[in-house]
């Protein structure tokens, strides 16, 4: 399990997609959320999903970044994810993070980067340029501003009737699907690091996966981006479903007044279906053909491991998915063998029997 922490400043709608697309599976978990604001609508809507959140004034992350260095290493954060963050990071928490900060910005970067471009003012200096698409990036954070390396970037069509608002809808909805992305990237390039490797600003290389070096191979393309279907859960920046956590508390931190928690309450919500991995075959039709024209209960074994592949992969059980697969295959094999041989035995019979 890879800790990693979200820092917010207002609403918390990427905050709250990151915590549904990891916290019900068992590779990634958003720990802790920090905030640089009280009375912010992230604080209940963290406390809403379990997720135990600290608030500290401004003052103490430009004067004492090493008290919030502390409260990161005693949740063994690995990973810092800026969800709408407006303060400034010092430096010491970026040297000691190197590579493992990531924020999202609403624009392609390194257009519309930079002091005063945050939010609405970013979708109305798109609009008022009268550019023809926009998006939204994810970069790796630096000591200079929005312009570290670009880990994920997905563009939006700028039509002639989109307002600032409009615009900002359509970013926010890229937003929730590029953010996970580029969190299971980056957590991905930290835990394949050696230690020499983890100050590196630059993350390293990542495996390729098996479809990416056959598509390689083949000369053919494989980042087509993913099209959000009917088993894709949609996440809007509404107020997350009540998950019933048994309680909260306060507490008193150095320099700051507020300490909210809450306990790890279980959590109702599916993770996102959007995985860095492709999900294996189901071989779900050729499981029902053998079932039906060769043998029955193997056919039926490889019903259930396609069945399987689909439920470990949205779980996020990667290496499951890929049993279930591998396995559903077996059985689609044992199943054609076994009809073929008894279809082979019968035949002779029955022309015997026939013609005898």
């Amino acid at each position: 399990m890879t800790n990693i922490a979200v820092f917010a400043s207002g609403t918390g709608s990427n905050a709250v997609n990151l915590v549904k697309a990891f916290n019900s599976g068992n590779r990634i978990h958003v720990a802790i959320c920090l905030t640089d604001r009280e009375d912010i609508p992230v604080i209940e809507k963290m406390r809403e999903l379990g997720v135990e959140t600290i608030y500290f004034p401004r003052s103490v992350w430009k004067e004492n970044p090493q008290t919030i260095l502390d409260v990161l290493k005693s949740h063994d954060i690995k990973i810092i994810a800026l969800a709408g963050f407006l303060s400034f990071i010092k430096e010491e928490i970026i040297n000691e993070y190197e590579g493992r900060i990531l924020n999202i910005h609403p624009s392609l970067l390194p257009a519309y980067g930079g002091k005063g471009m945050h939010g609405g003012n970013v979708h109305k200096a798109v609009i008022e340029a009268g550019e023809t698409k926009s998006g939204a990036t994810v970069h790796l954070v630096t000591n200079d501003l929005d312009a570290g390396p670009i880990v994920v970037q997905r563009e939006v069509a700028v039509l002639p009737d989109d307002t600032p608002e409009s615009l900002e809808a359509k970013v926010h909805e890229v937003e929730y699907l590029i953010f996970p992305e580029a969190v299971m990237k980056t957590v991905a390039a930290f835990n394949n690091q050696t230690p020499s490797e983890s100050n590196s600003a630059t993350p390293p290389e990542i495996p390729k996966s098996v479809d990416d070096a056959w598509a390689e191979t083949l000369g053919i393309p494989n980042n087509v981006p993913p099209i959000p279907n009917a088993t894709q859960t949609q996440f809007s920046s509404q107020t997350p479903p009540n998950v019933n956590p048994t309680g909260t508390a306060s507490h008193t931190t150095p320099n700051g007044p507020a300490y909210h928690t809450a306990p790890n309450a279980p959590m109702g919500q599916k993770s996102l279906t959007l995985q860095s991995e492709q999900m294996p075959p189901t071989y779900l039709v050729w499981s029902i053909i053998m079932t039906i024209l060769c043998c029955t209960i193997p056919g039926i074994v490889a019903i259930i491991f396609s069945a399987k592949v689909s439920s470990k992969y949205y779980e996020g059980d990667f290496d499951g998915a890929r049993r279930a697969s591998h396995n559903a295959e077996i059985w689609i094999i044992i199943s054609f063998v076994l009809g073929v041989l008894s279809n082979t035995l019968y035949l002779p019979l029955a022309l015997a029997g026939l013609f005898g």
